[in-house]
Order: C-alpha cells, then structure tokens, then sequence
C-alpha cells in the first residue's frame, strides 16, 4: 500500500520514508478521462492482467503516468481486432522496456499471425468496398 499525501485532491502524490514526493499518480476516473475510455473498461483491462495500478489503503487504484499511454495502447490494438491474451504477450514481451531480442519466442508467433489476419481483413475489406462501388457507381482508387 502507498502512503498517500492526500486523498482528497484529483491527482495522488506518493512520498518517499523522508517525506520528499515521488511520482504522480491518477485516480481511475482521470485516466478514464485522459484516455476516453470508461472505468468499467479499465477495471476488465485490470482483470485480463493488461493494466496493475497501485492500491491505497483504501483499495482505490493508482495509475502511474505510464499507464494512460498503455490505455491508449491497448485501444488501439483491440480496435485492430487484436485479442487481449494477444495484447496481453505484446506488452509483456515488447513494453517493459527491456530488450526482448531472443527473449519472448511466443511474441513472434503472435505477431505474425495478427499480421496475416489483417491482412486478410484489410483485403477482405477492399473486395467488400470495390463491389459496394460498383454497385453505387463509385469510382475506386487503388493505392
């Protein structure tokens, strides 16, 4: 548990055992705002091992600075179809900030079978987009 500067204010200051402040950390509710996704999200995120905030002594959650780009991270991915065991080994393996080379062979595996599904949906997309055309009298640029 954190020692908490203060609990009533939005954001939350740790102090070190000689009193001097650490590192800012974010109520659920600011990171749901910085990140536009909602607490509910963020919490199920926490139970699929993708987000491990901080607790109070109280049990609220503490989110390093870190955490909104991870948040941002995760959207991302799960917008591009990627799974959450797949996220799930991506961050693992490839944002901790350690060198992963020759570490995480499951990374590899997991990288290239997500970029063969998109590929397949990206060309799957462009045939359902070409034959929309054609049926609206669309012209369809090829890039």
């Amino acid at each position: 548990m954190l020692p908490l500067e203060s609990t009533d204010a939005e954001t939350v200051n740790t102090r070190d055992t000689q009193g001097r402040s650490t590192q800012r950390y974010l109520r659920i509710g600011e990171v749901a705002d910085a990140t536009g996704v909602n607490e509910r999200l963020l919490r199920y995120y926490e139970s699929r091992g993708l987000l491990t905030p901080r607790r109070t002594d109280m049990g609220h959650r503490l989110y390093a600075q870190e955490d909104v780009s991870r948040v941002r991270l995760i959207r991302f991915l799960l917008d591009g179809g990627v799974s959450t065991q797949n996220i799930s080994v991506l961050i693992d393996c490839a944002h901790n900030g350690i060198d992963i080379s020759g570490m995480c062979g499951e990374l590899a595996a997991v990288l290239d079978d997500e970029f063969e599904r998109i590929s397949h949906e990206i060309e799957s997309l462009s045939q359902a987009r070409e034959y929309i055309a054609v049926l609206t009298g669309r012209t369809v640029s090829r890039a």
